[in-house]
């Protein structure tokens, strides 16, 4: 069963590379840009750019041992998310990252569809485990400074028709070139009925979002990110139910495998071990519907030195689970 971890391709790539390997990593995301920059070390200006760039950079992977597996097109691409001028040329840039990906041997493409970084949807951090503290969200703190609105607001029709706008476009290419993508749930996950935070409306936010958005492009590539942090904080989800319905439907493309305390409108996000989800349970599940990876890590709480500690106390963890689960 795989293990993913997140790699930015910059000075530090073949270090980060040498890193992950050292920890028992099997496989790596890699984050893009959200269009073709002039940057020679990731040059995607071109479908012939593109098909270079991943064929290296798989190699690149590939020689320290894991597998590029996944990219994360999950940072800006606003105009596509907005339906304003240059979403054409956006989505024409993705199709030619999902043609490349194809010709790699890439077969998954992570993706949201929401106009404000979540960091900003938060309220203060609280207290965790010992010297840490925890990303929270409190809707009623979070009232109190909320993230600047977007202007003008976009309606659940408008952001749906975008989102239709999309899928159109790209999933017939994902389809060809063998790449399914991962559609990230709203974080956090606001429940019918509350106004949109900043002022766009939360549309991935329930499994009936989910349905909704399978059945504008019914596809297999038209699947789903589990992030089974965002999923807890729905309301009145039971994760569970929630891991064996999304895998009997084959819609799990890969899972965010993390902890939180609470659900919307009040949670925070905890160390693995000592949240609400039985994490033994939960990867129980994923095995009885035949999933098989990518697990990937996700949001850390803070503490000094946490990016290498955390990281490491979730790998081994993962992996414990994993050997005692997929016998």
């Amino acid at each position: 069963m795989l293990i993913q971890d997140k790699l930015t391709w910059d000075a530090n790539v073949e270090k980060n590379l040498a890193l992950m390997s050292t920890l028992g990593i099997d496989c790596v995301s890699l984050e893009l840009p959200d269009g073709p920059r002039a940057n020679p070390a990731l040059d995607l200006s071109t479908p012939e750019a593109c098909n270079a760039f991943f064929k290296k950079a798989r190699a690149l992977v590939a020689a320290h041992h894991m597998d590029l597996r996944t990219v994360l097109a999950t940072s800006g691409f606003a105009e596509v998310k907005r339906g304003i001028t240059g979403r054409d040329e956006k989505i024409a840039f993705l199709q030619n990252v999902l043609r490349a990906m194809g010709a790699a041997g890439i077969p998954i493409m992570a993706y949201n569809f929401k106009l404000i970084v979540s960091k900003y949807l938060r309220s203060a951090p609280t207290p965790g485990r010992g010297l840490s503290t925890y990303i929270s969200f409190d809707y009623q703190d979070y009232l109190k400074n909320p993230a600047p609105a977007l202007e003008p607001p976009l309606s659940e029709a408008q952001m749906l028709e975008n989102l239709a706008y999309f899928l159109k476009a790209v999933i017939p290419v994902a389809e060809q070139s063998g790449v399914r993508l991962a559609l990230h749930p709203d974080d956090p996950p606001v429940p019918r009925g509350t106004p949109p935070l900043a002022g766009a409306a939360h549309i991935v936010s329930t499994f009936d979002d989910y349905h909704r958005i399978f059945d504008l492009v019914p596809s297999r590539s038209n699947g789903m990110l589990f992030c089974q942090g965002c999923v807890t904080e729905m309301q009145g989800v039971d994760v569970y139910d929630a891991i064996r319905h999304m895998g009997e439907i084959d819609k799990i493309v890969m899972v965010h495998f993390r902890n939180v305390r609470g659900e919307f409108p009040r949670f925070q996000e905890t160390f693995v071990d000592n949240g609400d989800v039985d994490m033994l349970r939960a990867m129980e599940a994923y095995r009885d519907v035949g999933f098989k990876g990518p697990f990937s890590l996700d949001h850390s709480p803070l503490f000094a030195g946490s990016e290498v500690a955390n990281q490491a106390f979730v790998v081994g963890y993962m992996r414990a689970l994993i050997q005692a689960v997929y016998r």
